[in-house]
């Protein structure tokens, strides 16, 4: 029988989604059955007691900033025309600074991008300690000597039942030593199971395991009494998806992935530290993980009282390597120079919305006027686009046959956690493929990125056109924070918020005035620029002043976002490379493990070095789009990457 290691390392190696090499090494998202006062029953929702409820949830998150590999460049390097969303098409269009741009390369390796999370008492978290507390209570048995294969993959399926009925007989003997070992790896590896003796018609012995059903009063818990309830732990990721990686954790745990809870999202396309809590899991249990997950570390562990939620940080520290960058020292100076003291507009970035021709606010724009079919239609359609043509296979097969099961077996494995693997799967399960029902099989906190992509799309547009119209001054009937205590805070957590007037006009700057995301519970300008809202969402059929959906979970309740952003603890550098593929950046393993970043000879290639903190909710790639005053698309960078100057 293979080891757990083994089958980790191996599991690793199968999985599309992994980093291509060990952790050191570099490179390696019409017609209507159901009506808007259909009653909601999501089966994805989630049970953790320490889920958010807001709906602006996945604002608070810190969304994952785009970038595109050198491996998708040469998937396009033969495509006649790119086709995909560039930023003038989410209402992108304005600058501020007056420096002049240059070219450089973004996220051209994943190394390239690195992402230290900070809290909320603005400390940057640093994985500096890979060592776990030693477990307490009894001792960890070795589940292979315990359980068989067959037995182990059965139990991990049972898991994942929605079943609550289901339950998987384990074969045991009449020594009760051996069903001692069953129960207690039962209850250290599977802790929201219960396991019982029983026999079965003809003598024998069997362990039967179901799962755990709530209100049914557990056995004493073995947790160690005045302990924490939750273990926190920085997690520390390379070019990996936080749901891949803590799906991926969750897996070998044997919990659900619900178990965990963190303060913000982060990119996939880079390495990323952030912390974690997860509820009565023993902090060794998790440090053992370090010996066999790829991409992964965890580390800096300690027990708390209280779990985090979304929107616990103040924001995020960046270190940004831009390669093949064309600018003189001087012209690098006047850009950081004006980037620390003017800023950027702090729009919604492209990852906001996607990078297929198919955008999110889309999507969002069906679910607002109860159009499920469309919604369907538009989560599961072919994709337009050099990079997509794998991808497209399953979704043609889609178009053609409507079956979704056949396309589930065609859709490939990394796409098993997909939106569109979940929609399938609903789509096959519930009564006549009743597409309201099947895309409650969308987890909820999806689901709300589609409609709040929306917001944000009105959002962007509306920016853009009030600095066109009237510039950098704040305007009597703007709107500006008057109080950013949490407990003073408008219900929902939507700040509280006053207008100009001609008698405080002189008290405000530019960086004090906000603009509304869409919703009931939000006040709009008292000047013209209230009315652009009403007239951009009037032209895609949507009814400002019904934005209390008959779906809750579709609902806009709103919120308020600065115009402009200023970042805090700028500093940059100018580095020679020869070598594209060799790392310009140190990561924390790396100065955990004394890894140096390698010298480099003959340089004949140059790089730009930058760091800076920004403030939650916003993003890098808008900051990064001010200085080089380029388009961040990932389609624009495709084009970028295939320069003469990258030479690969």
């Amino acid at each position: 029988m293979a080891s757990v290691e083994s089958n980790l390392k191996r599991d690793a190696l199968d999985d599309d989604t992994a980093p291509a090499k060990r952790i050191k090494s570099d490179e390696g998202d019409d017609q209507m059955k159901a009506t808007c006062s259909t009653s909601v029953q999501d089966p994805a929702e989630d049970p953790h007691p320490n889920s958010g409820e807001s709906n602006n949830d996945d604002k608070k998150m810190e969304e994952n900033e785009g970038g595109i590999s050198m491996e998708d460049a040469e998937r396009m390097d033969d495509t006649p025309e790119l086709v995909g969303l560039k930023e003038k098409d989410v209402g992108i269009l304005e600058y501020i600074s007056k420096h002049e741009g240059f070219h450089g390369v973004l996220k051209q390796r994943y190394r390239d991008f690195l992402v230290n999370e900070i809290d909320e008492a603005g400390n940057i978290i640093r994985l500096t300690d890979l060592s776990y507390p030693a477990p307490e209570g009894e001792k960890p048995l070795d589940v292979n000597s315990v359980l068989s294969k067959e037995d182990q993959e059965q139990l991990a399926q049972l898991l994942q039942a929605d079943d609550m009925e289901a339950s998987h007989l384990i074969q045991v003997g009449d020594d009760k030593e051996e069903r001692t070992k069953v129960h207690q790896v039962i209850r250290q590896l599977y802790p929201s199971m219960e396991s019982t003796t029983s026999d079965t018609a003809d003598g024998k012995k069997v362990i039967k395991v179901m799962k755990a059903k709530p209100g049914v009063k557990r056995r004493k818990s073995r947790w160690p009494k005045g302990r924490p309830d939750f273990c926190k732990f920085v997690l520390y990721k390379e070019n990996m998806d936080l749901n891949d990686a803590l799906g991926l954790v969750a897996r070998y745990l044997h919990i659900r992935p619900h178990n965990f809870a963190m303060a913000g999202n982060k990119d996939k396309r880079a390495v990323t530290v952030q912390e974690i809590t997860s509820y009565r899991i023993d902090a060794a249990r998790i440090g053992r993980l370090n010996d066999v997950l790829r991409g992964i570390r965890m580390g800096n562990f300690r027990y708390v009282k209280k779990a985090l939620n979304l929107g616990e940080l103040s924001g995020n520290h960046f270190v940004i390597v831009l390669r093949n960058a064309q600018c003189s020292e001087q012209q690098l100076t006047e850009a950081m120079t004006s980037f620390k003291d003017v800023g950027f507009i702090n729009y919604f970035g492209m990852q906001r919305f996607g990078n297929s021709s198919i955008a999110t606010y889309m999507v969002g724009i069906a679910l607002l006027k109860c159009k499920w079919s469309e919604a369907v239609e538009l989560i599961l359609k072919p994709r337009e686009g050099g990079s997509n043509k794998e991808d497209n296979k399953w979704r043609e097969h889609w178009m053609k046959t409507k079956n979704a099961q056949s396309t589930l077996d065609k859709m490939p494995r990394h796409k098993r956690t997909s939106a569109e693997n979940q929609l399938l799967t609903g789509l096959m399960k519930v009564q006549k493929a009743d597409p309201f029902q099947a895309l409650l099989f969308i987890p909820r906190h999806v689901r709300l990125i589609y409609i709040h992509s929306f917001q944000s799309y009105i959002w962007n547009l509306v920016l853009s056109r009030r600095i066109q119209k009237y510039g950098l001054q704040p305007i009597i009937g703007d709107l500006v924070p008057t109080d950013n205590d949490p407990s003073e805070q408008q219900g929902s957590g939507v700040i509280k918020t006053a207008y100009i007037t001609e008698e405080n006009k002189s008290e405000y700057s530019i960086y004090d005035v906000v603009l509304p995301l869409p919703g009931f519970g939000i006040k709009y300008p008292t000047n013209e620029v209230g009315e652009w809202y009403k007239s951009m969402m009037a032209e895609h059929g949507i009814d400002s002043d019904k934005l209390k959906h008959h779906v809750k979970d579709y609902s806009l309740l709103g919120d308020y976002r600065k115009i402009l952003v200023k970042p805090k603890n700028v500093a940059w550098s100018i580095q020679k490379y020869s070598n594209y593929k060799l790392h310009l950046t140190q990561t924390d393993l790396d100065k955990l493990e004394g890894t140096e970043v390698p010298e480099q000879t003959d340089c004949t290639e140059q790089a730009v070095k930058m760091e800076f903190s920004l403030p939650s909710s916003t993003y890098a790639t808008m900051a990064i789009r001010e200085i080089l005053k380029i388009d961040t698309s990932s389609v624009h960078q495709a084009t970028l990457n295939k320069t003469p100057g990258n030479k690969t």
